[in-house]
């Protein structure tokens, strides 16, 4: 708490007023949460997602460091959300899938993390 005593005029509340309704419009085009692509689904697994960082998940399988964590069954750089086991293949939507490592979120077709398994079949 502050010793300065509130200022109780109308200018300064009405400045007030005007600094915060600057001040949301500015912060909606900054961006509070973390930035998507344009084409991703409102419930895409964020990069900031704490799963999605133990989880090492990146939506681009070509940018994820997949030698270094790669799994058996399938060539580091072929293994994706696509030919996971995890995936949900019943509940895609374009490049996006349900994945049963994120509950309620989609994770790119095209993505990879460190739980990546072979597909059985």
């Amino acid at each position: 708490m502050s010793d300065t005593p509130m200022s109780k005029s109308r200018r300064d509340a009405v400045k007030m007023m005007l600094g915060t309704a600057v001040a949301i419009p500015v912060i909606n085009l900054i961006g509070v949460g973390s930035i998507r692509a344009a084409d991703a689904p409102a419930n895409a697994v964020a990069a900031d997602d704490p799963t999605a960082v133990a989880l090492k998940y990146s939506a681009d399988a070509t940018k994820a460091d997949r030698a270094a964590a790669a799994r058996p069954g399938m060539a580091a750089n072929e293994q994706r959300c696509a030919n996971c086991q995890f995936m949900q293949a019943a509940q895609t939507s374009g490049d996006w899938t349900v994945c049963t490592l994120f509950p309620g979120k989609m994770v790119s077709v095209n993505g990879w993390c460190s739980s990546w398994t072979l597909k059985a079949g």
